[in-house]
């Protein structure tokens, strides 16, 4: 894939996570450049090492901007910086959230944007979860106590190898998957950009101003962004007006509503007020005034690019059609950023949000006058109620009519602007402003993340799969109590303790400003790095919660140290592991004491 490129993918072993103490003891590359692996010794192999970092333009590594890279300048001690003046790629940065540091504020969180959910992003976890180590196998695990020593026997040394090739190997084949996710953009870039690794290493709004202004032939230049700036109205909420509705539910949502906005409406054309355009028609409540007789070269880009992904959909090109999707839906984010300086104009940015609200409202006022029932609504699709003698057939064909009726105000219609399914329902429960779970007509169960997500203890995870889940379905209601789940929780704990551990990733101590934060307390005692931790009443391990009369304090201790205190499944702290259900049994919770009153 890379064969004869000059890219260097390389990890290192250290004897401390301590960035500004940490000693260099083992670095392993492979190069594209010379086909070849690279399991060097330091010391012993400074010079070579110093070699392969010198020869290779590109430096690819995993939390290498972070970790990798501060402590080879600290133990190189090279005359000049030896990264000065390279493209490098840090694949922990292109996959992963905004963390908590400083460094965290410049991830990409290109997975998430790609629909791609992960439990941690270590990169053994996002390999699993990408399915890419069929050939290889999962990464085997290493006493990091070996990494403390100078000196190591034969068999030692054999095993380190084999542990570092396995880090390299699974940094080349994530390096490579995002190559064949994002090599259709390659068309759209020139060759420097090309080169430069651009459409991998740059988040997904720099890549879509970047591709935008190429088609466009504008040049791409950068601003600032400016406290100044004036805020302006998103997307539309529809808010539900029922917690629970079973029924004969459609969701439905505009194909690519910001983009068409655009395209359709030619926001990116302004003229002045004193010049014949387009307004809104007396259909949209737009400021802004926009050429109506030619396309802008902006809008045909836009355009190129979006009936190219079609095509790609409709032949099966997953990689193309995801790309391009990927591109086309970045794109509005740039228009509203100051930084994006050649695409950047808050009044097109703001007559986008307001159509798409406008079709939004209209739509749901026609749904409703011809009997329809919307449940809730949110930026850019709607939930609708469909009673009998309706069905879906009639929906769509009111929607179809609405469709041509915005067209009919726009002076760029585009055949491609249309709504779809995504979803058929037969019970939904609105728990909060854009929060939700349902049951669909083949009897699974969807949800959106704010209910649980990836910070959910695994425990509650289990028993929400395999306890409450089943009974969501078969009642298509919420019928659970604190003390039904708390029962059923116990029931797990005996069999497996460990599955109360949570997952907490902590930085260096000087990335807490605060002393007494728990996170501080967990980098203090167990050092840097992912901990499992088990919330108990006992006292042991970290955390200021203090005991009271009413209850006992809260700390958070590893299993190891559960388990050497004799401690049980009675002395895990339920309450606080079963908060993150609380929406499930709260409000049966205080219906029950509601009736409870009425009755004395």
């Amino acid at each position: 894939m890379f064969k004869g490129k000059n890219i260097l993918i390389y990890d290192i072993e250290t004897n401390s996570l301590d960035k500004e103490t940490a000693r260099m003891k083992w670095f392993g590359a492979y190069s594209y450049l010379h086909n070849e692996y690279y399991l060097l010794q330091f010391p012993q192999d400074k010079k070579d090492i110093v070699n392969l970092l010198t020869e290779h333009k590109i430096l690819v590594g995993f939390n290498n901007k972070d970790f990798d890279n501060p402590i080879i300048d600290n133990n190189l001690k090279t005359e000049n910086d030896i990264f000065e003046y390279k493209v490098i790629v840090d694949l922990l940065e292109m996959s992963a959230p905004k963390g908590g540091n400083e460094y965290g504020k410049f991830r990409k969180n290109k997975l998430a944007q790609m629909g791609i959910k992960l439990k941690n992003f270590t990169l053994k976890n996002i390999i699993e979860t990408l399915k890419l180590d069929k050939d290889i196998g999962t990464k085997g695990d290493i006493d990091y106590k070996i990494f403390q020593k100078d000196n190591w026997t034969v068999e030692e040394i054999k095993e380190i190898k084999k542990y570092l090739k396995q880090d390299i190997d699974l940094t080349k084949l994530l390096l490579e998957w995002y190559e064949e996710q994002f090599k259709p953009l390659k068309k759209f870039l020139n060759k420097k950009q090309i080169d430069n690794l651009l459409y991998l290493k740059s988040s997904l709004a720099v890549l879509s101003y970047n591709i935008i202004c190429n088609e466009a032939g504008l040049k791409v230049e950068y601003g600032e962004k400016t406290k100044s700036e004036k805020s302006y109205q998103g997307g539309h909420h529809l808010e539900s007006k029922k917690d629970l509705v079973v029924g004969n539910i459609i969701e439905v949502d505009f194909t690519s509503a910001y983009p068409h906005a655009i395209m359709m409406g030619n926001l990116h054309s302004q003229i002045s007020e004193n010049e014949k355009g387009w307004s809104g028609d007396n259909y949209y409540s737009i400021d802004g005034k926009y050429n109506n007789k030619e396309q802008g070269k902006i809008e045909l880009a836009l355009r190129n690019i979006f009936l190219e992904r079609l095509k790609a959909k409709k032949e099966g090109d997953k990689p193309k059609d995801k790309s391009y999707k990927i591109i086309i839906n970045s794109h509005y984010g740039t228009i509203a950023n100051p930084v994006f300086k050649s695409v950047y104009n808050r009044i097109t940015a703001s007559d986008c949000t307001s159509m798409v609200r406008t079709w939004m409202k209209k739509l749901a006022k026609s749904l409703e006058l011809n009997g329809f029932e919307c449940l809730y609504g949110f930026t850019d699709s709607i939930f609708v109620l469909i009673p009998s003698p309706l069905d879906k057939d009639i929906l769509m064909k009111r929607i179809n009519n609405f469709i041509e009726e915005a067209k009919s105000h726009v002076p760029f219609p585009m055949d491609t602007f249309n709504m779809g399914i995504e979803d058929e329902i037969k019970m939904i429960w609105f728990v909060a402003k854009n929060c939700y779970l349902y049951v669909t007509k083949d009897n699974k169960i969807k949800y959106k993340s704010t209910l649980l997500n990836t910070n959910t203890p695994k425990i509650i995870m289990q028993l929400f799969e395999k306890y409450m889940q089943p009974i969501i379905i078969d009642t298509l209601s919420i019928p659970f109590e604190q003390k039904e789940l708390e029962k059923e929780l116990k029931e797990l704990l005996k069999q497996d303790i460990s599955l109360a551990a949570q997952d907490y990733k902590v930085g260096e101590l000087s990335d807490y400003k605060v002393k007494t934060s728990l996170q501080y307390q967990i980098s203090k005692r167990y050092g840097p790095g992912r901990h499992y931790l088990i919330p108990n009443k006992k006292g042991i391990g970290v955390g200021l919660s203090k005991n009271t009369k009413k209850r006992l304090g809260l700390r958070y201790c590893s299993i190891e140290e559960f388990k050497n205190n004799n401690l049980n499944y009675n002395n895990v702290d339920l309450k606080q592991l079963l908060s993150h259900l609380k929406p499930f049994y709260e409000k049966n919770e205080t219906e029950k004491r509601k009736e409870k009153q009425k009755t004395l």
